[in-house]
């Protein structure tokens, strides 16, 4: 993120290139996450704001050198400065902060620039500085005077004594002096004061007018454009600074702090696109297992606590017994427990009868026992997951080009990490089961055909509606040995009734079969395929939990 003096250099350097330019547009690519106004004086000149996370920053450059590398279209933002003169460009003192004053058509306008890295923003202001529009701001009171945030009570750089320094250091004995100087003086960071403190004793006044002496020099060097710029990358963030800092050493030496950031910019960003998709593939199966191993530890859970639905089922006996004695409007009754114990006050529902208080407990008792099953089958279908993840991960991580194509439903698409050396988009929409089985649903008649012929494997099963347009359904079995319960199929069947033509239907024949079953003829037309050895039954058409 830029510091004030950054920026104090910035227009050291270019002011004066744009000052007079007639500007020719404001263009706002949102997905880029940046801002650029077109302007031409003797050239073509671009100022350009970016407040995306990982390569945000201000520059003034040509502007053959500043278009962004996208194919994003830009929308047009405050087309009231559009063809209007620059007549001046400052800064706000000691703030990220800068001002634009154009001569537009229709009057004085105004355009400031909000620098503060992710949280940056553009605003339009009238002539008495009235917000008219804003970049990213939606919620504001148009005509209202735009006042920036007020600054911390820090101590100007070019205003600070050897006194100050001495006071400040001598009070906070404790604390990192590096630190201190950020926190308290303006537009400096943690790696220019760790260069102004080196080697000096700062518990003497002599000290501390020798870090003064190099304050000086340091400001001097940001007023002015004579110097190079030297670009740092430290931990993780890009750093710039008109002279060599104290520790590290620089990336390369640029002519301008515009220039360093526009290339170290763009290094970043193709950093983060060439990040290897081995790296993002395995990271995003990392992610899928501790998931999955969640979801796991939370049906354990579960199952504990609903493996006493035996207990229902004994109240309901105990009332059939007791039945002469229930009335409606008790709240309990105690009675023998047949079970063993001596006696049990079993809850009865004040608004029941004695019938309908035991149906009631048989009730629960069926679900109970029906939710458990699930549960557990659940429990068993996710810990195969898991184990497929797992071996997944080991695979990957020792021949990955094997792995890819052992593993396909794996691969992270474009439409999960926008990099452009992601596998193609997934032909498929997941859903699961009651009992968390994986469904794959066919998104277009050709995307059937991938999934169908690419994606499944032999032992999968296959789902289609009988006779009708749909698109396939595949169970993705957790192994080859699984075998589908008939609830499990009957969800997979539904699903595959839902998306079909027969959806409106009450009941819709679906036929099913193993993978290995399913051929496409010859010449034959997308989505199209012959089955053999398969099973057909009737469903009403259900959409099921889509899979996270």
């Amino acid at each position: 993120m830029l510091t004030s003096l950054d920026i104090t250099r910035i227009l050291a350097e270019s002011a004066s290139v744009i000052t007079t330019a007639n500007i020719s547009g404001v263009e706002y690519y949102r997905k880029e996450r940046a801002v650029q106004i077109y302007c031409k004086k003797d050239k073509p000149h671009a100022v350009t704001l970016s407040f995306h996370p990982r390569q945000n920053g201000f520059y003034i450059l040509p502007a053959s050198r500043s278009r962004l590398d996208t194919s994003e279209k830009y929308r047009p933002f405050a087309r009231e400065v559009w063809n209007g003169r620059i007549d001046s460009i400052r800064q706000i003192p000691n703030d990220r902060i800068v001002e634009i004053s154009i001569d537009a058509d229709n009057g004085r306008l105004y355009l400031v620039f909000e620098i503060l890295g992710p949280n940056g923003n553009l605003w339009l202001l009238d002539g008495s500085r009235g917000k008219v529009a804003s970049l990213r701001q939606k919620s504001f009171d148009p005509g209202r005077r735009y006042e920036p945030a007020p600054l911390p009570e820090n101590w100007d750089p070019s205003e600070i004594t050897a006194d100050d320094l001495h006071a400040m250091f001598t009070a906070n004995p404790d604390t990192n002096p590096a630190r201190l100087m950020e926190k308290r003086v303006y537009g400096i960071d943690y790696y220019l004061a760790r260069t102004l403190l080196a080697d000096i004793d700062i518990a003497d006044i002599q000290g501390c007018r020798e870090i003064l002496d190099r304050l000086q020099q340091a400001l001097n060097s940001y007023h002015n454009a004579d110097g190079p710029i030297y670009g740092y990358y430290i931990k993780g963030k890009s750093r710039y600074y008109p002279f060599k800092i104290a520790d590290y050493e620089p990336l390369e030496k640029f002519p301008s702090l515009s220039q360093a950031q526009r290339s170290l910019l763009s290094a970043v960003k193709e950093a983060d696109e060439t990040e290897t998709f081995r790296e993002r593939t395995i990271k995003s199966i990392r992610m899928q297992l501790k998931k999955s191993q969640r979801l796991v530890t939370r049906l354990e859970s579960d199952i504990a606590e609903a493996a006493d639905y035996e207990k229902y089922l004994q109240y309901a006996d105990l009332l059939k017994i007791n039945r002469s004695r229930l009335e409606r409007g008790m709240e309990q009754i105690e009675v023998e427990n047949l079970y063993g114990g001596d006696m049990v006050v079993i809850p009865l529902d004040t608004k029941l009868n004695g019938p309908e208080n035991i149906e009631q407990y048989s009730r629960r008792y069926r679900k109970g026992r029906e939710g458990l099953e699930i549960m557990q089958r659940r429990q068993e279908n996710i810990r195969h997951e898991v184990e497929t993840l797992t071996r997944a991960l080991m695979d990957f991580d020792d021949n990955f080009d094997e792995a890819q194509k052992r593993y396909p439903e794996l691969l992270p698409t474009s439409s999960d990490s926008g990099a452009p050396d992601a596998a193609p988009r997934r032909p498929y929409k997941e859903y699961q089961t009651s009992t968390g089985v994986t469904l794959w649903v066919g998104k277009t008649e050709a995307d059937n055909d991938r999934l169908t012929l690419d994606y499944a494997r032999p032992y999968d099963l296959w789902f289609h509606a009988s006779q009708c347009p749909g698109s396939h359904v595949v169970m993705r079995f957790p192994h080859k040995k699984f075998e589908p319960s008939k609830r499990e199929v009957a969800e997979a069947a539904s699903l595959a009734a839902y998306y079909s033509k027969a959806r409106g239907s009450a009941k819709v024949p679906v036929s099913y079969t193993l993978r290995k079953y399913v051929r496409k003829p010859r010449g034959a037309k997308p989505g199209l395929m012959t089955i053999d050895n398969y099973k057909t039954i009737m469903v009403e058409p259900h959409e099921l939990e889509k899979k996270e």
